[in-house]
């Protein structure tokens, strides 16, 4: 049997149990967060002008030809007489990203004779879509002649990558 006073201290424990779970409780907090999200427009891309170096008299040996972005060609001991141009793209994205172009490895221009490699891109894009979403750009390269390098037409692919 269960005496006063054992009742006494069982319920001055019940009550000291319910005021610390309701301290706890007291010293919680809650606060709301915010969530965004930015949807980018995905990024198109649409080849203007083709990339071409032109009619080329080579010199004896093999050497390089480089067409810049801004359609200056150059090598040792060609000789050019036009047709050169530099490529020219337009990518369409969200104004103000960021742009970052990469280009494919291991390209060659094939044609009647041995395959010559087309390497080391260039490009004069800026750093970000501009007003009106869009991003147009030059982009030249290196060509690498053999010797002696039959003549003829030769033509290739390259890939060109833009990405935010």
């Amino acid at each position: 049997m269960i005496t006063k006073m054992q009742s006494r201290s069982l319920a001055l424990a019940a009550a000291a149990i319910a005021v610390g779970v309701g301290s706890h409780q007291a010293l919680a907090t809650s606060q709301t967060g915010t969530a965004k999200a930015v949807i980018l427009q995905a990024i198109s891309l649409t080849e203007n002008t083709n990339l071409n170096f032109g009619n080329i008299l080579p010199p004896a040996g093999a050497a390089n030809v480089v067409l810049t972005p801004a359609n200056v060609i150059s090598g040792p001991g060609f000789t050019f007489l036009g047709g050169n141009a530099a490529g020219n793209w337009t990518a369409l994205g969200t104004a103000g990203q960021p742009a970052v172009i990469t280009f494919s490895s291991g390209d060659t221009l094939t044609g009647p004779g041995t395959a010559m490699a087309l390497d080391t891109y260039t490009t004069d894009a800026a750093a970000t879509f501009g007003a009106g979403n869009t991003l147009t750009f030059n982009v030249g390269a290196t060509l690498h002649v053999g010797s002696p390098q039959t003549a003829g037409a030769y033509s290739g692919i390259y890939t060109i990558t833009v990405n935010y």
